[in-house]
């Protein structure tokens, strides 16, 4: 593993406030940043500079970022880097677009930069999974399909709620890492969200009942686990 001062962020949006308020903090946090407002250039720069994450805006005129995404993703070197979108944009459709093109996670601007932040750490620095392109998930006799939004257990379908089906998906792609409340809240809902934790206690117990496995398990320090057998 590389030292953690050594990870590259890609910045690519035509707002150069967003730009230097995201690099300020993310060169806080240690990471090594390359913005560029004009998104022609992206592609190269990107090739170049060899960016561990790379973060798009929507947006942007031709290419936008889907269309960055898109060719990005038709590289080879960059087929397992990962790419988060932050966008002023809420529409579901461009949230669709943007994960089936390849795109790792979707962030609203509105819900704020700390949340990016926050999200950049936990993938480059704590190892943690958040790729949201990947559409479907095994777990023994468990399939969790993303499209579809969609929980099987057994080929019987399970019915969740949103939030439910977040945590499944956050704790999937993350087996046996034990997780606070505090890293389920930021990385799931954004840092500027309020729940009480024992929402979080709430909605894993609804995920043991429907599941019926206790795959979830509270550890000695509060922290939450998914064992797979």
């Amino acid at each position: 593993m590389s030292d953690k001062k050594s990870f590259r962020v890609l910045l690519v949006d035509d707002d150069r406030d967003i730009l230097e308020l995201l690099e300020y903090n993310l060169e806080k946090e240690g990471f090594k940043v390359r913005s560029i407002d004009d998104s022609l250039q992206a592609i190269e720069v990107a090739k170049e500079f060899h960016p561990d994450l790379i973060i798009l805006d929507i947006m942007m005129p031709h290419p936008n970022g889907i269309e960055i995404c898109k060719a990005l993703r038709a590289l080879k070197r960059f087929e397992e880097t990962y790419i988060f979108f932050l966008t002023a944009k809420s529409e579901s459709y461009y949230q669709e677009a943007a994960l089936d093109t390849g795109g790792d996670d979707y962030i609203e601007k509105v819900i704020g930069l700390r949340a990016l932040t926050y999200k950049v750490n936990t993938v480059l620095k704590r190892n943690f999974v958040i790729r949201k392109s990947i559409r479907e998930l095994k777990i023994g006799d468990l399939v969790i399909n993303r499209k579809l939004s969609s929980v099987k257990m057994k080929e019987a379908e399970i019915t969740l709620s949103r939030p439910e089906f977040e945590l499944l998906f956050f704790f999937a792609q993350n087996p046996r890492k034990a997780i606070s409340h505090e890293s389920l809240l930021r990385n799931i809902w954004g840092s500027e969200i309020y729940l009480f934790d024992t929402s979080i206690d709430v909605y894993i117990e609804n995920l043991r009942q429907k599941l019926g496995l206790n795959l979830i398990h509270r550890t000695s320090d509060n922290r939450y686990r998914l064992d797979i057998r």
